[in-house]
């Protein structure tokens, strides 16, 4: 295995590949998110994990009566997890798990290289160590995991999401367990006219989602971090939700001066399918997409 934990992490466990996501905020390896689960008895002793520059933060999805760790050979004091239990494991000790009880985990593969890239982007401190005591319980942590998990299970996520939430970790992550001073989200002014401009007609030619929050930081001169603070400024909303916003309104605009058909509409409008895209205009407008595009037909009729 010549990539970085976060691309093999269930293998360790000698779990077939996971469920996973990838973020590349700043073009650097891959910050990366993997749901592992085991039945009681399906592991037990983790296979060597070689020393890197990352850490691994754990989200406990529901208890682990029975686990033991090691740090370079060494045993580690864990506790008894709790679901909603968060810890870290820093890869540079080469650690090793024994787990013989079954586990629901959310992995956060954080490279230190992509530390050190965003924290050169908003001109702080990088995150040397995460200091955070086995089993805390932590409401951002797990609010961030809870947004995730029906990410995992669709293929096509925008990267406008990911990134955001990724960024959002970071800060909370630098602030609360790193030492580290960012800069305070409510002094930060919102973009200026043509930065606005701008990205909001990226998002509109990137309706499909392959668009990233680096991409679009880039354009405007300005760190990631900093882009998303200054356009919820501007907006009022976050970039993925701006995105969302004008795939409904493209949507509806087929809907109404087209008769192409609502799964050809879902895919030129950056809706995985029609399943997603009914689920999505449904939450946005209280009705179905047929339904909708029938009302409005009735009306103009």
């Amino acid at each position: 295995m010549t990539e970085g934990y976060g691309h093999h992490a269930a293998e360790y466990f000698g779990l077939p590949p996971a469920p996973a996501l990838r973020s590349s905020i700043l073009d650097t390896p891959d910050v990366t998110i993997t749901r592992i689960v085991a039945e009681a008895g399906a592991v037990n002793l983790t296979d060597p994990i070689p020393s890197e520059n990352a850490f691994v933060l754990c989200l406990q999805f529901q208890d682990v009566a029975t686990h033991e760790l090691w740090f370079d050979g060494r045993p580690e004091p864990v506790p008894a997890y709790r679901r909603g239990d968060i810890s870290v494991v820093d890869l540079a000790a080469r650690p090793t798990a024994f787990l013989p009880t079954a586990f629901d985990t959310l992995q956060f593969y954080l490279p230190e290289s992509s530390l050190r890239r965003i924290a050169d982007a908003e001109d702080s401190p990088v995150i040397r160590e995460l200091a955070i005591p086995h089993g805390t319980q932590d409401t951002v942590v797990q609010s961030i995991g809870a947004l995730l998990l029906p990410a995992l299970a669709t293929p096509d996520t925008p990267r406008l999401f990911v990134d955001g939430l990724m960024l959002a970790l970071h800060s909370h992550l630098a602030q609360t367990y790193g030492q580290v001073r960012l800069v305070d989200a409510r002094k930060t002014g919102g973009l200026a006219p043509w930065q606005e401009q701008l990205a909001k007609a990226m998002i509109d030619e990137a309706l499909e989602g392959g668009l990233s929050i680096f991409d679009l930081a880039t354009a405007c001169d300005v760190s990631p971090a900093y882009f998303c603070r200054a356009f919820k400024t501007s907006t009022g909303t976050t970039p993925h939700r701006w995105l969302t916003q004008r795939r409904i309104e493209a949507a509806k605009a087929l809907l109404t001066h087209t008769t192409q058909s609502l799964s050809h509409i879902a895919l030129a409008c950056g809706f995985t399918d029609h399943s997603h895209f009914n689920r999505i205009f449904f939450r946005a407008t209280g009705s179905a997409p047929g339904s909708w595009r029938k009302s409005i037909k009735g009306q103009t009729g």
